[in-house]
């Protein structure tokens, strides 16, 4: 045990920071300034976590979490501050890797709010195991049972309320919501016969669907959502923003950067949203993306939309770049956490649009893409939009502009 440390910093991930002996400790649920005895749970080379004994002087920030299960489930890092203060948290984080990674950009950062920080998740995953539900507790395979997260709209919450009418020992099981508050269940288990009371759950919840070892076995394995005067169809396996409050002001941005003489390529491009929020001042839009399923939904979505200037492309974004004739003025990247690959970030750097919008969920793949583009590219505009409340996670939206000449 280690007495009396003062925290120092938040790291990146929203743990408390301090040293001993020369190394650096990570120490969950603990803020600056306060003072704490810890015990060392894990210890490396070049640094140590741990765990807090004792509190001797608390931070005048720290709250006191709404949520029961703070700093068990792992999910909301940063649910011990108020709302204002995890905005600062994550306009810090990406102010001090843009300097760390020595990223040219003087101007402000501004930070798109969410105006709903509470029940805002449209979709969570959760497990069961022995007829429990809930969420791992972090770095384990340890269940927390939860009645409630504070984070999932209060729909998702209804249905937990009543998940024992799946009748599941074990599995996984994805929940997903809309703004009619349809429920749409995606269930993955090894219980192959199912004894799911469909009809008390249609009487407790909107059900319209039941995917089970991806079968069908009630209703639809879609469901449709309407933001930004958009309506979508999304697949049980499509991606989607889980935000739909930031997602509305992810697509204001996109059809702000976007020109009327633009061609544009879409990449990852999902259910086709971007691509349609693109089309409506674009001449041609190019959508690429490798699940079938969220190709056929795009293809739906645009005939919804009234949008006759989208062309879908299904495959691997890496494969499919290299097969494209057209020249592209304008390029959308959504990567997954891991970024972009060798092969994408080669052939923007060859073919030289004028702009790529670059929207990432991982700030620190962000930044090592970019220092690549940046042999190409200059850095015009950032935004955080807050797509991940009380988490430390933050969605980036990038501009880049070709250097001329």
């Amino acid at each position: 045990m280690y007495q009396n440390i003062l925290i120092e910093k938040l790291d990146h991930f929203g743990r408390g920071l301090a040293h001993i002996n020369n190394k650096v400790i990570f120490i969950k649920n603990a803020l600056p300034e306060e003072i704490v005895d810890i015990k060392i749970i894990k210890e490396t080379k070049k640094y140590a976590e741990a765990q807090v004994l004792k509190y001797h002087q608390l931070s005048s920030k720290r709250i006191k979490s709404p949520c029961p299960y703070f700093n068990q489930c792992g999910g909301c890092a940063l649910m011990y501050y108020n709302y204002d203060d995890t905005i600062n948290f994550k306009s810090t984080k990406v102010k001090e890797l843009i300097a760390k990674n020595s990223i040219p950009y003087e101007k402000n950062i501004p930070v798109i709010q969410n105006p709903e920080p509470l029940y805002y998740r449209n979709k969570l995953s959760l497990k069961i195991i022995s007829g429990k539900i809930g969420f791992y507790e972090e770095k384990s395979h340890h269940l927390i049972p939860i009645k409630e997260c504070l984070i999932a709209d209060k729909t998702i919450n209804e249905f937990i309320q009543n998940y024992q009418l799946l009748n599941i020992k074990n599995g996984d099981i994805t929940i997903r919501t809309n703004k009619n508050h349809e429920i749409l269940l995606v269930i993955n288990t090894k219980e192959e016969n199912y004894n799911i009371d469909i009809a008390q759950l249609k009487a407790k919840i909107k059900l319209i669907g039941i995917v089970y070892n991806d079968k069908t076995i009630y209703g639809n394995n879609f469901y449709y959502e309407r933001i930004g005067g958009f309506l979508f169809k999304i697949s049980y396996n499509s991606f989607f923003q889980v935000n739909p409050y930031i997602t509305e002001e992810l697509f204001k941005l996109i059809k702000e950067n976007i020109t009327e003489e633009s061609t544009v390529l879409d990449l990852y491009s999902g259910v086709g949203s971007l691509s349609i929020i693109a089309s409506t001042k674009a001449q041609n839009v190019y959508s690429v993306e490798i699940i079938k399923n969220a190709i056929l939904n795009g293809l739906i979505n645009a005939k919804l939309n009234k949008k006759t200037n989208i062309n879908f492309m299904l495959g691997d974004v890496s494969n499919i770049v290299n097969n494209l004739i057209l020249k592209f003025d304008t390029v959308i990247v959504d990567p997954p956490r891991k970024g972009l690959d060798n092969t994408t970030i080669d052939y923007l750097l060859k073919t030289k649009p004028e702009k790529i919008i670059y929207i990432s969920c991982d700030v620190n793949t962000l930044m090592r893409d970019l220092k690549t583009l940046l042999k190409e590219y200059n850095l015009t505009d950032y935004k955080i939009l807050d797509m991940f409340s009380y988490t430390y996670h933050l969605e980036s939206f990038v501009i880049l502009n070709h250097k001329k000449g």
